[in-house]
């Protein structure tokens, strides 16, 4: 047989290299625990609370613009009724202001028709006054002539 010994042999049997290689393997996982790990762990966990915290900051500012959408929905209402308010109070306001300018207009026209009236009356007793005095004359000749011209004719 060989030199070499029955450990030496059977590949199931561990020797010297492998406890080696098991330490260092155990020593560099023990510094990765305890050097790597944590900073890693605490990244994780500040980068959680910061996921957590927006999370919040979102349903705040949610709960924020809901708020004012509904401010704003309550000014818009408001500004509307309000609005109808003002337009009928100014059609009331238009319809009295027309009546008042109509019902001055129809005064003004009355006077101005009176007045005319008057004028025209003054007008038309000057221009029978006036004529008054040429009609007699003409009706003098006219019956002159109907009696002149009647007897002339006869002749």
């Amino acid at each position: 047989m060989s030199t070499k010994t029955l450990a030496e042999q059977n590949f199931l049997i561990p020797n010297g290299t492998f406890f080696v290689e098991l330490s260092i393997f155990l020593l560099v996982l023990a510094v990765v625990w305890l050097f790597v790990v944590p900073p890693i762990r605490d990244v994780l966990a500040e980068r959680e609370a910061r996921v957590a915290q927006t999370a919040l900051d979102g349903q705040r500012a949610r709960e924020l613009f809901e708020a004012a959408e509904d401010r704003v929905r309550s000014s818009v209402a408001q500004a509307r009724g309000e609005s109808a308010r003002v337009r009928e109070q100014a059609r009331h306001e238009g319809r009295a202001i027309l009546h008042a300018a109509r019902e001055r207009a129809r005064v003004e026209s009355d006077e101005m028709v009176a007045g005319a009236v008057t004028q025209l009356r003054a007008d038309a007793g000057a221009a029978a006054a006036r004529l008054r005095g040429h009609i007699d004359p003409l009706a003098r000749e006219l019956a002159d002539r109907v009696i002149g011209g009647g007897a002339g004719e006869r002749t």
